[in-house]
């Protein structure tokens, strides 16, 4: 066995084994409103975000929540099963998770050396944002890890034939269906071949990119749609600190310690790398994308997390940073050890407390009492609890109820303000965001 495979094949079978770690504890937020319009319907269609499972909740509020791909796969698990077990659907994730480490891993090991990879893997496994988004029901590592697949083949293989053209297409397209920002790897793609000014090339890859667009527009044409016809009514978001918070999230953010270490080591990666113009084109490309989204398209959802498929290039340069000065391995070791622990308190920790919040409703509407859930948090809860619920969304409002039940910060902040003041009682149940229950 090749020893940078056997890097690989272990770093990504330690991280997926331990993403897994804590995988039955509850649904995050936007897989609990996946989950419950997404994938635990009638409906295998619902997966491609055609309807809203709760008629106070307009489609165009969580249409942009739908991971296609990875909802269509959990739909199929659900139609098949029924199960609702947090570990099934979070496997997915984990086990893409680790193929990315484990690809990552190999292919920098082949091209930096050993050493090299090692820490290119070890970066990407501990990054808190690919960690946090590769433990959810979400679509992130998935479509990092076929873009991955997909620019490795662009490179290593001649994609001569019709069979290996149509699997790299297949992989882009599967990709893009993951996550839509990943469309950003095709034209990285053609960029490069571009930046070769090689017409041949061009012509022979295009059915390859063709079929990766149509893959990726066949997955989210409805949710574009909606976006395009209702979010546009949605008013513009400009966020002054999103190129910042960008380029932090990538190399380490939250954890200050990794972020200090690692933003040194990407900055000498891009000075080795300086002589290689697809590098230049790479990074230009996503400069252009980054400032075109936040000073002129200006979304009104605009997040580092939708570009988690640039970590793997990031990585690509902390590999040549360590090849080029290998004291500076152990510094990455240090950056990894330091993300790994500030992932360490919530690791296994309910995000919400959302199965006790179910069990609360339904334990008072057995009662006979009148449970109000505040406007929005019936698309978290309706994982777990899909009836025995009032949604509120006025104060007057507040008056026929009995309990309430405040399971999210994605609330009427007055509202929960007023009804706080309403129902004097108020008891917690524990999680990283503790739901609250107010009584009368």
């Amino acid at each position: 066995m090749r020893a940078d495979f056997l890097v690989g094949l272990v770093l990504g079978t330690a991280t997926a084994a331990a993403y897994l770690i804590g995988s039955g504890r509850v649904f995050g937020y936007d897989s609990s409103v996946t989950f419950a319009n997404f994938i635990a319907t009638p409906s295998l269609l619902d997966a491609f975000a055609v309807s809203t499972q709760q008629p106070t909740i307009p489609l165009a509020q969580i249409a942009g929540n739908d991971h296609v791909l990875v909802s269509l796969i959990s739909h199929v698990i659900y139609t098949l099963t029924g199960t609702r077990s947090e570990v099934v659907y979070r496997l997915l994730p984990a086990l893409a998770a680790g193929g990315t480490v484990g690809l990552t891993a190999t292919v920098l090991a082949e091209r930096f050396g050993l050493l090299a990879g090692a820490c290119a893997g070890l970066y990407v496994a501990t990054v808190p944002m690919f960690v946090e988004y590769s433990r959810e029901l979400r679509g992130y590592s998935v479509a990092t890890l076929f873009a991955v697949a997909a620019t490795v083949l662009f490179f290593k293989s001649p994609l001569n034939s019709k069979r290996m053209l149509a699997f790299y297409g297949a992989l882009l397209g599967l990709a893009i269906a993951a996550h839509v920002y990943v469309g950003l790897v095709l034209v990285a793609h053609v960029v490069w071949v571009l930046v070769r000014r090689s017409r041949s090339e061009f012509l022979r890859l295009l059915p390859g990119w063709l079929l990766a667009g149509l893959i990726g527009l066949a997955a989210n044409a409805y949710i574009l749609w909606v976006d395009v016809t209702q979010h546009g009514f949605l008013p513009k978001s400009f966020d002054p600190l999103f190129p910042r918070d960008l380029v932090f999230y990538l190399v380490g953010a939250p954890s200050l310690v990794g972020l200090a270490l690692w933003l040194g080591i990407a900055g000498l990666g891009l000075w080795a790398v300086r002589k290689e113009p697809l590098v230049w084109a790479a990074v230009g490309l996503v400069a252009v994308t980054a400032v075109l989204l936040w000073q002129v398209i200006q979304p009104f959802y605009l997040y580092p997390r939708f570009f988690i498929f640039l970590i793997p290039g990031c990585a690509y340069l902390m590999a040549a940073a360590v090849r080029r000065w290998k004291v500076l391995a152990p510094v990455v070791v240090l950056g990894a050890i330091a993300a790994a622990l500030y992932e360490v308190p919530n690791y296994t920790t309910d995000p919400l407390a959302l199965r006790q919040a179910a069990q609360v409703v339904a334990a008072a509407d057995a009662a006979g009492q009148r449970v109000c859930l505040l406007h929005s948090d019936e698309q978290v809860l309706g994982a777990y609890a899909a009836s025995g619920f009032t949604v509120v969304s006025e104060p007057s409002q507040l008056q026929a109820c009995d309990v309430v039940v405040v399971v999210s910060w994605g609330v009427d902040i007055p509202l929960r303000d007023e009804a706080a003041r309403e129902f004097p009682r108020a008891r917690q149940i524990p999680a990283v965001y503790p739901t609250v229950v107010l009584e009368r």
